[in-house]
């Protein structure tokens, strides 16, 4: 169930990072590509990992207190478009 929430926090982020790059123009796939290549290289998916793996070892099957801190941790690692 964790890899299942792990991989849904990175869909949730590189996806709304790519709905901003659209505003623009470009191959939608494309810009997935490089939302999830952004995605990796800046480190942002290393350091959703750490953060969920601390909140599942902290409050491992309080479902009530784990939604919220993930929802944090999606807002803390939101990747902003800045157009050229």
């Amino acid at each position: 169930m964790y890899q299942c929430i792990i991989h849904g926090v990175g869909c949730l982020i590189v996806y709304e990072y790519s709905y901003f790059c659209l505003q623009g123009k470009g191959n939608p796939w494309d810009v997935i590509a490089l939302g999830v290549k952004q995605y990796e290289d800046s480190g942002t998916q290393a350091n959703i990992f750490q953060d969920l793996q601390q909140v599942f070892q902290a409050h491992a099957n309080n479902h009530v207190t784990i939604q919220p801190l993930i929802l944090n941790i999606i807002q803390r690692n939101r990747m902003w478009f800045i157009p050229f």
